[in-house]
């Protein structure tokens, strides 16, 4: 067997590994500013998210990195500027991937990236953010995914301008307005988000105009287009597809009390794409109209998560009808050790119910970050699919000196096709085995175990391991070997 080698990977896996290590022993828990108890906020899952003004009093200092969290630029402190950053090294193992018929990674493969930032912020109006990234792969038998690897590019660059509604708003309402390239997150990510997962994270350039209505309350408008990954040259936006939203979300404080961090989300989004292709349909232009609605709520010790999306438009001559339905429900034992907490969870999705009439009834999922919610193979994405789990999550250990927090996730899905008439659709959306020379439901199962270890603020591993059984549906269509991942990774956040 032969393997690729990137000598230009191998230093910075190392440095990767050495860095996380220097740092797996925490540092007991600092105040938290502002209140004199408990550790600072947590890294956000977009790193424009986070607010450091109040290491405007050095009194708050407690982290090594605060220094350069904060770096005034005036005499007021008003003008300052944020530094951070993060770097990621993954393992992966394969056997049978895609059911054996694909390139066999039976050495495994490694994964690196690393994201750098700069955060300006000019007075209250005005911000400016810059992002680079750098995704390298080595040693995966036939190259690297689409997925897998950029040299060095510019992940996020755009500005901020702020300001009050006034007259037109309630008291300390605002409006900011953004432009440039810049990551999406909505919801529960199911049809919006960056792909952490991936190593070569999502992101768009556009334009959007974020309206604050009240702490609870908030209105987001944009459009933009995804930026298409070019692992050796600047990457740029794809020309053929255009994408823009509306999403308002509304906190319900009444909803269960307002420890329930109750949450109302709805949305309308917008796809248009040129040369769109589909597998029974072929290509032609998609004009697609999503309208959705989410709510999720925490009224301990139960917990509930429920989205519901329709789509209409047309692809070339046909019309789009197609649906999309979410659910998880689990309740924490807190009294019991290791708190576990059982959940179940449904996700369906249409699939094209009659190949020759030109209409389209296959659900588009969009730009999701869907590996959490349908196994972590990746071998099924939200499209003709439904999906019947369970599992549950435990806590051995949290708050140690050596461990922040330790969880352990058991989870098993049950796997069919919506329609038998549409064909296997995976993670990213391609077809993983098309209709037409079977007409079985069932595609199989997966069984996923996954270890997260928050060493401290700062320090991540998790190592998973994932098996999939096939059904009837893979058995009838091709090679159907069982399939087992392997994989695990290690992230320091700054």
């Amino acid at each position: 067997m032969t393997h690729r080698s990137n000598p230009r990977l191998a230093p910075v896996v190392c440095l990767t590994v050495l860095t996380c290590a220097a740092f797996a022993v925490a540092a007991p828990d600092a105040p938290r500013p502002g209140t004199g108890t408990g550790p600072p906020p947590p890294y956000a899952p977009l790193r424009q998210m986070e607010d450091y003004s109040y290491l405007k009093d050095p009194a708050k200092r407690t982290d090594f990195f605060d220094p350069i969290k904060y770096i005034p630029l005036n005499a007021s402190g008003d003008w300052y500027l944020s530094l951070g950053g993060q770097a990621r090294y993954r393992y992966e193992f394969y056997d049978n991937n895609n059911f054996g018929a694909g390139p066999q990674d039976d050495d495994g493969f490694n994964l690196g990236r690393f994201l750098g930032h700069a955060d300006l912020h000019l007075g209250e109006h005005l911000r400016g953010f810059f992002q680079v990234k750098s995704s390298l792969e080595d040693g995966r038998v036939g190259g690297p995914r689409a997925s897998d690897a950029d040299e060095i590019d510019i992940q996020q660059a755009f500005i901020d301008f702020k300001l009050p509604l006034g007259p037109l708003g309630p008291a300390g309402s605002s409006v900011t307005l953004r432009g440039g390239r810049q990551e999406l997150l909505y919801g529960a990510q199911r049809l919006i988000g960056p792909l952490d997962w991936a190593n070569t994270r999502r992101t768009f350039e556009g334009g959007k105009a974020m309206v604050q209505f009240s702490k609870t309350h908030s209105l987001d408008l944009f459009w933009v287009r995804p930026v298409l990954v070019d692992k050796e040259e600047p990457n740029d936006g794809d020309g053929n597809t255009s994408f823009a939203g509306i999403y308002d979300t509304l906190g319900l404080p009444s909803a269960f009390g307002e420890a329930a961090k109750s949450k109302l989300e709805l949305y309308g989004l917008v796809l248009n794409r040129t040369n769109a292709a589909w597998p029974a349909e072929g290509v032609g232009n998609e004009d697609r109209y999503t309208l959705g609605v989410r709510f999720s709520s925490n009224p301990k010790p139960w917990d509930m998560d429920v989205e519901a999306d329709y789509q209409f438009g047309k692809f070339g001559s046909g019309d789009i009808s197609a649906w999309a339905f979410a659910a998880e429900g689990g309740y924490t034992f807190a009294a019991i050790p290791f708190t576990p907490r059982p959940f179940v969870g449904l996700d369906t999705a249409s699939g094209d119910d009659d190949p020759d009439n030109g209409d389209l009834q296959t659900f588009n999922q969009l730009f999701p970050t869907g590996h959490p919610f349908l196994g972590y193979i990746d071998a099924v994405g939200r499209q003709n699919i439904i999906d019947v789990r369970e599992g549950f999550d435990v806590t051995p250990l949290e708050n140690k000196p050596w461990a922040k927090k330790v969880t352990l996730r058991t989870e098993y899905h049950l796997f069919w096709r919506q329609s038998t008439h549409d064909a296997l659709y995976n993670a990213s959306g391609a077809v993983l085995r098309a209709s037409g020379t079977s007409d079985a439901s069932q595609i199989g199962s997966e069984l996923d175990l996954l270890l997260n270890w928050q060493l401290d603020r700062h320090a991540a591993a998790y190592f998973g391991y994932s098996h999939f059984f096939p059904g009837d549906f893979i058995h009838e269509t091709g090679p159907d070997d069982d399939i087992d991942f392997f994989y695990a990774a290690l992230t320091y956040t700054f």
